[in-house]
């Protein structure tokens, strides 16, 4: 056996792999119809809301929703009523709502135009918004608006966010919000964004008579950032505003920033434009003097849109901040002025999120990555370091919710095996009580695809890469199936998981004879910083590589048929499903390309420079990551799609790749969506799904697609 046919398979798996072996004979097979109407599972037990450090809100959807109080003291559970949920919820002091641009609170109308991002202030007193570009406030209780800035143009956003730093930097989740509340309620930080040197992009579409033009504000790859200015103003407008010394036009980016719990200052976050070296500078609100209080620097990058990296702690006691410097992400605990006391966590493991902080005894509360790949666990740990212990169990995926005196929790816990089920323990690693499982006994009599997780010993020996594989139901010796491998592959992403997963295309697809494949690459999440370090300057290299170790061991081992390996992928999914069938065409025969990029000169600098650097920087990276440079490889079948008004990776990456595969007398499929952006809705989404399924019956399959699935997925 080859390098690659080297595999590391937990136990558990490989007992029901035998069991299952056994017992599927005496197993019914489910019909087409089946498929579609049975269920496998229940959907699993949910905690709604802690009530109080002894008592909990459970929740279980069936044909409605199934709610009950439990008891810890008794291991009692209450059924409740859905009329009844309110009185275990605290009163809302004040409702804000938002629709068509107005204004509303607790029902009432306070501010009425094109406003964006209403968010009321830590004390009830006041909303603030933008409008036209300009950062507002009004006090609700006589509706008096107060307009705090007033030179917004289609170039000066105030409070108001550019394209490039709501997508790379502060999160789609914010809608372009660009302010942030003090917690004193006395001050809003904003950013002043001037994108006046950005290059206009010019998004076309085919509607109307004479067509549809819009322009964006987009740097790719080396062009010139917005600049951007950090102020902070009073809710009234009573106070020049004062601005954050910082030059804004320096290379640099900023981060979200952080108030500190007094409201007396702010924490800047700060990144120069190679993103490699990161400072937190202490801020004055009132002068904006700032004074540098933490730095790091990294040889390849570090993350610029990292959400939750500063935790602050009450009373002026200093911050836990995390960190990948040590090619794991971990956490250290910081003074007040920024000065190291201590790492908290050490080790190769990788912490994911933080659960709670509990001040009074010391402790983190944290879920992290250690025990078992794809596997998330629970773990608490003392603030000196000490006393690090795994709380949660077995080789399992947990979803933890956390009693508020931190002495009990509630995982949902699966793994491919296992379907979710609920337990409660106390934060010694005692089972107190089974809540429920999501499991359809009923329905055991039929045979349903299984998904079976393994990992793969990477080509140099370095990595055990992990696999979902689903493979066909009542498979026959000696026989060659197709593949279907999902990806996407961005530096830190997750594909594959031990957790519970199961869908009737999936169990369709096994009964097809088709073998489905999730994959991730060493550049993923499961190894830390490490791994993705190794991407650093040449994008697709590793990801391919580690891919294509994977396909090899699917065909020594798994009965795949190396004519028929299609992988299938979406924007950076879509880039490395192209990369792949241009760089590995021995490898994979078929691709499914959604939204990609295809050449990283054409999509913006934030995100590309991060793991590339600057276009100068590194000429021929760009060039070797470019999926044009090597248009000429291709030889297996390719289906390219693309949303003509995307304006995240913009068609041309498409477009400048059909014009090379014409150059050169390669041949593909293409279709585009008009109107729709990155990602297809409505009916164009349909016609996605229904266009992959064509694809996989033809070339994978290489059979019509069955008259059943086609009056189900209305297939013409």
């Amino acid at each position: 056996m080859s390098n690659t046919g080297k595999i590391a398979t937990s136990f558990i798996s490989a007992v029901f792999l035998l069991f299952s072996a056994g017992m599927s004979a005496q197993k019914q097979l489910l019909s087409h119809d089946q498929i579609f109407s049975l269920r496998q599972t229940h959907n699993p037990v949910e905690v709604v809301k802690w009530v109080d450090n002894n008592s909990f809100i459970l929740s279980q959807w069936g044909e409605k929703r199934n709610l009950s109080l439990f008891k810890i003291k008794n291991k009692e559970q209450i059924p409740i009523k859905e009329d009844e949920l309110k009185q275990y919820l605290p009163e809302q002091v004040g409702k804000l709502e938002f629709q068509s641009g107005n204004i509303s609170y607790n029902g009432e109308l306070i501010v009425s135009g094109n406003n964006r991002n209403p968010v009321l202030s830590p004390d009830s007193v006041y909303i603030a918004y933008t409008r036209d570009n300009d950062l507002y406030a009004v006090r609700i209780s006589d509706k008096k608006e107060f307009r705090l800035t007033d030179d917004g143009s289609d170039v000066i956003l105030n409070g108001y966010a550019s394209w490039a730093y709501m997508e790379e930097i502060l999160g789609r989740y914010t809608h372009f919000k660009a302010f942030w509340w003090s917690p004193d309620s006395k001050k809003i930080a904003f950013f002043r964004t001037d994108d006046s040197n950005v290059p206009l992009f010019s998004i076309t579409d085919s509607r109307g008579l004479h067509g549809y033009i819009e322009t964006m504000r987009y740097p790719k790859s080396g062009d010139n950032n917005p600049e951007v200015k950090i102020g902070f103003a009073d809710p009234e407008g009573k106070n020049t505003i004062v601005w954050a010394d910082f030059d804004p036009k320096n290379e640099q980016y900023f981060g979200r920033p952080l108030w500190t719990p007094s409201g007396k200052n702010v924490w800047i976050q700060w990144l120069n434009r190679g993103q490699d070296n990161y400072k937190l500078f202490d801020v004055d609100p009132l002068t904006g003097k700032k004074t540098e209080i933490y730095h790091e620097s990294q040889k390849a990058w570090i993350d610029a849109d990292k959400d939750d990296r500063v935790h602050f702690l009450s009373n002026g006691n200093g911050a836990i901040i995390v960190s990948d410097k040590s090619g794991y992400s971990h956490l250290y605990l910081h003074s007040q002025d920024g000065a190291l006391i201590n790492p908290i966590t050490q080790g190769e493991f990788t912490v994911l999120d933080i659960i709670r902080i509990d001040e009074k005894n010391k402790t983190v509360y944290f879920t992290c990555f250690k025990d078992n790949i794809g596997c998330t666990d629970f773990y608490k740990v003392s603030f000196d370091g000490k006393n690090l212990q795994r709380l949660s169990f077995g080789n399992y995926t947990h979803r933890i919710s956390l009693s508020p005196d931190a002495k009990y929790f509630v995982s949902v816990y699966s793994n491919t095996l296992t379907p979710p089920a609920t337990a409660l323990y106390n934060t010694k690693g005692k089972l107190v009580a089974e809540l429920g499982n999501s499991r359809n006994e009923e329905n055991e009599i039929y045979e349903w695809a299984t998904t079976e997780f393994v990992t793969v010993k990477s080509d140099d020996g370095k990595y055990d890469l992990p696999m979902r594989v689903i493979r066909p139901v009542n498979m026959e010796k000696g026989k060659k199936y197709p593949v279907l491998i999902h990806v996407y592959g961005g530096p830190a992403a997750i594909n594959v998981r031990q957790g519970w997963s199961t869908g009737s295309m999936s169990n369709w697809y096994a009964y097809e004879g088709l073998v489905q494949v999730a994959i991730d690459h060493r550049g993923s999440l499961h190894f830390g910083k490490r791994g993705q370090d190794e991407m650093h300057r040449n994008l697709g290299k590793v990801e391919v590589m580690d891919y294509s170790t994977c396909v090899k061991w699917l065909v020594e081992n798994a009965q795949v048929d190396p004519e028929r390996v299609c992988i299938n992928g979406f924007s950076y999914g879509g880039y490395i499903t192209c990369y792949s069938l241009v760089r590995a065409p021995k490898v994979f025969t078929h691709g499914i390309a959604g939204g990609s990029v295809t050449d990283w000169m054409l999509y913006d600098a934030p995100y590309t420079e991060r793991f590339m650097d600057h276009p100068e920087e590194n000429p021929e990276g760009y060039k070797q990551s470019s999926v044009l440079t090597h248009a000429g490889n291709l030889k297996g079948k390719l289906l390219l799609t693309h949303g003509l008004i995307d304006e995240n990776v913009h068609v041309q990456n498409t477009f400048q790749l059909v014009s090379e595969l014409e150059d050169k007398n390669k041949y593909f499929d293409l279709v585009i969506y008009p109107s729709n952006r990155h990602g297809y809705g409505g009916a164009k989404a349909s016609h996605f799904r229904n266009l992959q399924i064509k694809f996989i019956y033809e070339h994978l399959l290489k059979k019509p697609v069955p008259e059943k699935l086609k009056k189900q997925m209305s297939i013409e």
